[in-house]
């Protein structure tokens, strides 16, 4: 995954846009620091289904739950 800034992204900060993603509005600095490609498969992640993101340092695990709260790891 390569950052807003053109450099790949760690596992921890992919953790933290999840977390970004999960608990901040749509239109606030937090949601928009997020890269856009990650926004984009985190929005077509079914409920129950399972994605994974490739880091710089390991892939990481994503899971839609039954109240669409993405986890990873």
């Amino acid at each position: 995954m390569i950052g807003n800034d053109g450099t790949p992204l760690n596992r921890a900060a992919i953790l933290a846009a999840i977390n970004a993603y999960n608990t901040e509005s749509r239109g606030s600095a937090a949601f928009m620091a997020i890269p856009r490609a990650l926004v984009t498969i985190l929005d077509n992640l079914a409920i129950g289904k399972t994605g994974y993101v490739k880091g710089q340092d390991g892939q990481v695990q994503l899971m839609r739950g039954k109240d669409r709260k993405i986890t990873g790891k």
